[in-house]
């Protein structure tokens, strides 16, 4: 616990809250701690109960373990409750008890915002071995070492803003998150390091001493160059069934996309390769991208989902082939996109799979009507479902009636690949075992390796049944949203 309290003290606190009518209630309650949460720039980790007493005494176990947690959460109930004389009670009491901390709130949100790029530039987590030996560089060897495993910075971070300044005069956090701007590299370090300029110059500090003069240079790895994603959209024409606007974006890492090609012309599909050979062979921006690698994804409408994209022919300096085996391609619904109401089960299912994407579990369906719809949409709510696996093709129908295809898009699953040209479940199920095995995350790139394998082995041929020849892979980021649909995450 960052602040400790004795019994009788914690126990005065969580009284001082339960007469609060506002907080006495758990729903009522949470509706104020999901303010906080957003007040604080992150969420408040502990676990919650069905009786009130227990319930309370948890929230404030949470509000000792953040500093300025506390005090956040007397501001926001006056705000709610200005008159109120037991939340000004409260405030009362938090000020006898708790200190204010050094940090005012717009800088520790400011941080714990930083910290949260940070988490989703690295899903995997893979940063997460480095942090021990960062606080211990920070704390040294007067503290004692962290007695668990590190699941979350925010926690170390508080932990590390309760710590007074050493014997330099340089508190503990700003060493750690001077080290960190160092560790992370692009694109989070230089936010990090105006973050520790501004707190060395408002307290006063030698920045030398807080700076990486102070330590050996943190051995880190290069950081790695940013995707880059040439987004094509198709937009049914309202006038002509068979045409569609096309828009064409330049994405870099989670920049916003630069609109490269905006149709007011409706075109036929067949088209498209044109369009696509254009941007690849004469759009500098494509042509000058900040490094080699390429995705490219087709923002496309229910109807032409099943459309095989990956296999149009493009013509580089005189060479004609499959845009499929030298990009990794791979299609995105526009439907869902611009269905607001789809996206939250959308983006619960993509943050659960970027941190989880190791051996996912995968739901694999082997012919049309395995399931009820209902029955289906149950099997895929769970958070942990975020990818599905089909050995048919969607329908064909014309109508808005629901397929399975459409059942896993409205469930939020971000990840669904499927044989166009239908497969015996029992042999879909072997190919498609390795394929989604390992990193979930690095599907893309192995969906081109494996129509690569299709055509290197004598299996070009019209009619030839190989898997590379015949998938579809929907891969739906919930955290790129090219303009001009709205962003999932809002802005804090």
């Amino acid at each position: 616990m960052v602040t400790s309290l004795n019994v009788d003290d914690q126990h005065r606190l969580v009284e001082a809250i339960r007469r609060i009518d506002a907080m006495s209630v758990q729903r009522e309650r949470a509706v104020h701690v999901q303010a906080l949460e957003r007040d604080l720039g992150h969420r408040l980790d502990y676990a919650r109960h069905d009786k009130e007493m227990l319930d309370v005494w948890a929230l404030v176990d949470a509000l000792l373990n953040y500093p300025g947690a506390a005090h956040a959460l007397v501001r926001i109930l006056r705000t709610f409750y200005p008159s109120s004389l037991p939340v000004r009670a409260l405030g009362e009491l938090v000020a006898e008890l708790l200190p204010e901390p050094w940090l005012d709130q717009a800088e520790r949100r400011e941080l714990h915002e930083l910290i949260t790029s940070l988490e989703r530039a690295d899903p995997s987590l893979s940063h997460l071995g480095r942090f021990p030996m960062l606080y211990r560089r920070a704390v040294g060897p007067a503290w004692p070492q962290l007695d668990r495993e590190v699941r979350s910075l925010h926690d170390v971070v508080a932990l590390l803003e309760e710590m007074p300044a050493g014997r330099d005069g340089a508190p503990p956090l700003l060493l750690f998150v001077s080290d960190l701007a160092e560790y992370a590299g692009y694109p989070t370090a230089t936010p990090f390091r105006d973050w520790v300029r501004r707190q060395v110059e408002a307290q006063g500090l030698n920045g030398a001493v807080v700076g990486r003069g102070r330590f050996p240079e943190v051995p880190r790895a290069e950081p790695e160059p940013a995707e880059n994603y040439l987004i094509i959209e198709c937009a049914p024409d309202a006038l002509e069934a068979d045409r569609y606007l096309v828009t064409a974006w330049l994405q870099v890492g989670r920049e916003p996309g630069s609109t490269l090609r905006c149709g007011d012309e409706p075109l036929p599909l067949s088209r498209i390769p044109e369009l696509l050979e254009r941007l690849l062979t004469s759009e500098s921006s494509v042509i000058g991208r900040p490094s080699p690698d390429l995705t490219i994804e087709f923002l496309l409408p229910r109807a032409l989902l099943d459309e095989p994209v990956e296999q149009a022919m493009i013509n580089i300096a005189g060479f004609e082939h499959r845009i499929g085996i030298r990009y990794p391609v791979i299609v995105r619904s526009l439907d869902r996109m611009r269905m607001a109401a789809l996206h939250h089960e959308w983006r619960h299912k993509w943050d659960w799979l970027s941190g989880h994407s190791v051996d996912a579990p995968v739901c694999l369906l082997g012919q049309p009507g395995e399931y009820d719809k209902e029955e289906l949409y149950s099997k895929l709510s769970g958070t942990s479902t975020a990818v599905l696996a089909l050995a048919f093709p969607p329908w064909s129908r014309a109508d808005d009636e629901p397929d399975e295809h459409w059942v896993g898009l409205v469930a939020g699953v971000p990840v669904v690949a499927w044989c166009r040209d239908g497969r015996d479940p029992a042999q879909f199920a072997r190919e498609v075992k390795g394929l989604l095995a390992a990193d979930v995350m690095k599907l893309p790139r192995r969906a081109m390796d494996l129509r690569r394998q299709a055509l290197s082995g004598g299996l070009a041929g019209s009619g030839s049944g190989h898997l590379g020849l015949n998938l579809t892979l929907l891969f739906d980021d919930a955290d790129r949203i090219p303009e001009p649909y709205v962003r999932l995450r809002p802005p804090a």
